[in-house]
């Protein structure tokens, strides 16, 4: 149900365009790797509700929508997919500059307690 809701707001994001966003949100998006990290990625990935996986085989491609709430499982799959050449990090479900160099370390401000 979780992933239904994320592609409904990655729709309605695309659809009704707003300058204001409701939430913070990163989407991680990594490949397959041939290393032990790669298990351990996907299995912390597909903890989170908004798991989804598009392709197959090493073109597979794994997401998964985190809050300021999942900050710390984001925190941990970053750690294992930070360096590979597939990872990629949306912010509000977009594509925008510097969101692994800026936009992620924004979020571990929610790590600070």
């Amino acid at each position: 149900m979780a992933a239904d809701q994320a592609s409904q707001e990655k729709l309605d994001d695309i659809l009704y365009p707003s300058n204001a966003a409701t939430s913070f949100r990163i989407t991680m998006i990594f490949g397959y790797r041939r290393t032990p990290e790669y298990k351990k990625a996907v299995a912390l990935a597909k903890r989170n509700p908004t798991y989804k996986e598009e392709g197959e085989g090493e073109w597979i491609r794994h997401s998964a929508v985190y809050t300021p709430a999942e900050v710390e499982e984001l925190f941990q799959l970053f750690n294992l997919v930070h360096d590979w050449e597939t990872t990629e990090i949306l912010v509000n479900h977009k594509r925008l500059p510097y969101a692994h160099q800026l936009w992620l370390p924004l979020m571990w401000f929610y790590r600070i307690k």
